[in-house]
């Protein structure tokens, strides 16, 4: 992984592409988008895999596993730091779009209540959403993904071993991206729900950012 500038704050300078306003779901999405994008060029990435360290090295970022997590990943400040906590049972390539996931609740955390939940999603699983699209964005960013589904290989398989991320996770992002079919209104119902319950193993259970009451939070 290419050196940061020392001297830049990761983690304030993707705070800094937030608006201090109420945001829409649509909004929220485009900005996480932005904000993965800036994070693979504070890191000078320009190529798949991203590496899991553009976030594990960060100053004042901790990432610790347990086995006995019952959730994918969560966050908390300790008073001095953010840490991490990974489940330690799950695959490594899981652990890797977790890692992410926990990540943008971090950014999240002073901007966390300007952004509304819709009529279909509360205010709690838009965040788990957007978390999941912001993961989704750093690691299989869109114009890395089009090329190489135009030019090298088809097969999501293949994509996802390029990637570092589960055939699943590779599955849902080119569906967000338009690469493959969408499920059509007159497909068998059975089939329909086949599809929505992949789309919600990708959008995984709720993680939320447990913070303590003591201490100044970054």
């Amino acid at each position: 992984m290419s050196n940061i500038n020392i001297d830049t704050s990761v983690v304030k300078a993707l705070r800094s592409l937030m608006p201090t306003r109420v945001l829409s779901y649509s909004e929220a999405i485009q900005r996480a988008e932005l904000q993965a994008h800036r994070l693979l060029e504070l890191h000078h990435i320009t190529e798949a895999p991203v590496p899991s360290e553009i976030v594990s090295e960060l100053p004042r970022i901790i990432v610790a596993q347990r086995y006995d997590l019952p959730v994918s990943g969560s966050a908390h400040w300790d008073g001095g730091s953010w840490v991490i906590t990974l489940n330690a049972g799950e695959p490594e390539l899981r652990g890797r779009f977790s890692l992410l996931h926990e990540f943008k609740h971090i950014l999240d955390h002073p901007t966390r209540h300007l952004v509304r939940g819709t009529k279909d999603l509360s205010a709690e699983d838009t965040a788990e959403r957007i978390a999941d699209y912001f993961a989704a964005c750093v690691l299989m960013p869109k114009a890395w993904v089009k090329t190489a589904f135009c030019s090298r290989t088809q097969k999501t398989e293949r994509l996802a071993a390029m990637f570092q991320v589960s055939p699943k996770a590779m599955s849902v992002r080119l569906s967000q991206l338009g690469l493959t079919e969408p499920v059509d209104r007159c497909l068998p119902a059975a089939t329909v729900r086949r599809f929505e319950q992949r789309r919600r193993t990708y959008f995984r259970t709720a993680s939320p950012v447990r913070l303590l009451t003591s201490g100044v939070l970054p």
